[in-house]
C-alpha cells in the first residue's frame, strides 16, 4: 500500500459561497478503461476490473468547515445520506437460472490519502424541494475507527430482468476511516464473479423478444453469455392459443372495444401479435384481478406479452369509463407497478402505456392521430430536424444543464439543430449549477468527457422563452418536445405554459412530449391534467411521457 500527500493542479473556480475549489488527479497505466471492463466471461463466472482513470477531489464548505467531497467521471449520485460521500457504481451481471453469486477480490492497486475530512452525502432532494442541501454526519458511521465501506466491492442478490437472473456488482473504489481521516484509493481491482447452482442456462428463451433485446443488451455487461434465440420462431401453440404480445385492456363499452380492435388490426399487420380483452373477461375494474391478469400472461402466454395498453382514463376521474390503477406508497397511483411482474426492484417487465380516453372523442382524436403518424408519417426534413428543448434556470439545480446535455446530444450526435425556449435568468450564466457535484455531470458530458456541453453555460443569452415560442415551434413542425423545471397539474412552471396556451396549437404534424417535471401526467386528477390536454385534441401531441 502506498501513502502519499496528493498535490493536485487546480482545474477551475466556482462561484458559490460552498466551494472553493476543485483538484484533479490523473492515473496512468491502469489495468482497463475507466470503469468496468469484463477481460474474461464463461458459464461458471466472470472476471470484471475496474479502474480510476481520473478523480476530483474537492473542497465543501459545511457549517464553516472545510471538507472534502470525492469523485470520479460518470457517478452523478451521492452515497447513502449522512455516510462518507465516496463515489460508486454498478453492473447489471446475467447469472444462470436458479443460481446465486459470490464474489472475491483477486488483486488491486491502491494509494492512501491521509489527513482529509471527506463530508457526508446529502440526501437525495425531492422534486418539489427547493432548500439547499443539508450535510449531516451519520455518527453511527464518522464515530467508528472502521473503513466505509467495509469492502470496495458489493454483491446483490439475484433478480430478474426479462426472464433474465441477473445479480448487481457494485464498486465503490474508495474506503474511508473518519477517525485516522485516511482516504483508501482502489486505482485498479480485479473481481471474480463465480455462479454457484443452477442450470447453466442464461434467461428464459419464451421472454426474449426483439423488442427488449437492445434493454437487455444496453444493461447487461455480460450480455453475451445468453444464447441465441430465434425472434421468428413460431411457438408450437401459437394458432390453438390466444397468447399474444401486445395487449390491450379496455372497458365493457362497445365504442371503446371496436377502437382497440382498430389498433388490433394494424398491430397484427405489423407483425406484432395482437389481443383485446375486456375488464370483464378479467373479472371486474380492480387493480389486483388486472395485475393478476398481466402477471399470468408474462408467466404462461407464449409469446408473452411485451406490452400492454390500457384504453380509457383513470377510473372517477371523468365523465367516462374507467380503468383502475395501483397505488404506489398510500398516494401516488401507478401504472407501472403493473409492468413490474416481477415486483423486486420496480423495474418493468414490459412496457405499459395508457390513452387516457373518456368518450368517442378522445378515441378518435388519439388513435385517429397514432395511425396516421405510424401509416403516413411526416416527411418534412424540418419536422425530424429541429427538437425543442424548454426549461427554466434555478441556480442550484441541474434543469439547464438536463436540457443543455440532451441538445448536445441532438447536435454532436444526430447532426439535429435545435430551439431552445429557456427563462429565469437576464443575463448569460457563468456557472452551470451551485450542486457540488455539478462538476461530474461536466465532467462526463462535457469537453474532457462526450463533449455534448461546454465547461461553462456562458453561451446561454437568451432568456425570453414563452408560450407563444412553444406553440410557434411546434406548428412549425418538430417531432419532440422536451421540457425540464418545476411543474404542475395544469402545465410547465417556466417557461409558463399551461393548458389555456394549449389552444394556440393547430400543428398537423404531431410531437412526442417528454414532460419531466411533477404533476403534469397526473392522470387520476378530478380535471383534466396537462398531459392529458395535450393529447386528446386532434392536434397537439402524439404521446405524452
Amino acid at each position: 500500500m502506498k501513502h502519499l500527500t496528493l498535490v493536485l493542479t487546480v482545474v477551475f473556480t466556482v462561484a458559490t459561497a460552498s466551494l472553493a475549489f476543485s483538484e484533479v488527479a490523473t492515473y496512468n497505466n491502469t489495468w482497463g478503461e475507466a470503469g468496468f471492463n469484463l477481460p474474461s466471461q464463461n458459464p461458471s463466472g466472470v472476471e470484471v476490473v475496474f479502474s480510476i482513470e481520473k478523480m476530483n477531489i474537492q473542497d465543501l464548505m459545511v457549517d464553516g468547515q472545510t471538507m472534502k467531497t470525492v469523485g470520479i467521471p460518470g457517478v452523478f449520485l451521492p452515497n447513502n445520506a449522512g455516510a462518507p460521500n465516496l463515489p460508486g457504481s454498478g453492473r447489471f451481471i446475467a447469472i444462470p437460472q436458479g443460481a446465486t453469486a459470490n464474489v472475491q477480490i483477486l488483486s488491486s492497486r491502491v494509494e492512501v490519502i491521509e489527513d482529509i475530512e471527506i463530508a457526508p452525502a446529502p440526501p437525495i432532494p425531492l422534486e418539489t424541494d427547493d432548500s439547499p442541501p443539508i450535510y449531516k454526519k451519520d455518527p453511527s458511521i464518522y464515530s467508528r475507527n472502521a473503513y466505509y465501506p467495509d469492502s470496495p466491492v458489493k454483491l446483490s442478490e439475484p433478480s430478474k430482468m426479462r426472464g433474465v437472473d441477473y445479480v448487481i456488482l457494485g464498486i465503490t473504489p474508495f474506503q474511508y476511516n473518519p477517525v485516522t481521516k485516511e482516504l483508501v484509493i482502489y486505482r485498479d481491482l480485479r473481481v471474480q464473479v463465480d455462479f454457484v447452482g443452477g442450470n447453466g442456462h442464461f434467461g428464459e428463451d419464451r421472454l426474449r423478444s426483439r423488442h427488449w433485446e437492445p434493454i437487455l443488451q444496453g444493461n447487461l455487461l455480460n450480455y453475451t453469455s445468453l444464447p441465441e434465440v430465434d425472434f421468428n420462431r413460431v411457438p408450437s401453440t401459437f394458432s390453438e392459443t390466444e397468447d399474444v404480445e401486445y395487449l390491450i385492456i379496455v372497458p365493457d363499452d362497445l365504442n371503446f372495444i371496436a377502437w382497440a380492435d382498430t389498433i388490433k388490426n394494424w398491430r397484427n399487420l405489423q407483425g406484432i401479435r395482437t389481443g383485446v380483452v375486456t375488464l370483464s373477461e378479467i373479472g371486474g375494474n380492480n387493480a389486483d384481478l388486472i395485475e393478476w391478469y398481466i402477471e399470468d400472461a408474462y408467466y404462461n402466454w407464449d409469446p408473452a406479452p411485451v406490452a400492454v395498453l390500457l384504453l380509457s382514463d383513470y377510473q372517477s376521474s371523468g365523465e367516462g369509463y374507467g380503468i383502475t390503477s395501483p397505488v404506489w406508497n398510500y398516494h401516488c397511483v401507478s401504472d407501472n407497478i403493473y409492468a413490474d411482474v416481477e415486483g423486486l426492484y420496480d423495474l418493468p417487465d414490459l412496457a405499459i402505456a395508457r390513452i387516457t380516453a373518456q368518450n368517442s372523442t378522445h378515441l378518435s382524436n388519439t388513435i385517429g392521430k397514432l395511425l396516421e403518424y405510424e401509416r403516413t408519417p411526416p416527411t418534412a426534413s424540418d419536422f425530424y430536424d429541429i427538437p425543442l428543448i424548454a426549461g427554466g434556470w434555478q441556480s442550484d439545480r441541474w434543469f439547464i444543464l438536463c436540457c443543455e446535455v440532451i441538445l448536445g446530444y441532438f447536435e454532436t450526435q444526430l447532426g439535429k439543430s435545435c430551439d431552445r425556449e429557456y427563462t429565469g435568468r437576464s443575463s448569460p450564466p457563468t456557472y452551470w449549477s451551485t450542486n457540488p457535484n455539478t462538476w461530474m455531470i461536466v465532467n462526463y458530458f462535457g469537453p474532457d468527457g462526450l463533449g455534448y456541453i461546454p465547461e461553462f453555460p456562458t453561451h446561454l443569452n437568451d432568456w425570453t422563452g414563452s408560450a407563444t415560442g412553444i406553440n410557434n415551434r411546434i406548428n412549425s413542425g418538430t417531432f419532440i418536445v422536451q421540457h425540464r423545471d418545476h411543474g404542475g397539474v395544469n402545465g410547465w412552471s417556466h417557461p409558463r405554459y399551461q393548458i389555456p396556451d394549449l389552444n394556440g396549437l393547430h400543428n398537423d404534424m404531431y410531437p412526442f412530449v417528454f414532460s419531466m417535471n411533477c404533476l403534469t401526467g397526473k392522470f387520476n386528477h378530478y380535471s383534466q391534467c396537462f398531459a392529458e390536454a395535450f393529447h386528446r385534441e386532434p392536434q397537439r401531441a402524439l404521446g405524452v411521457v
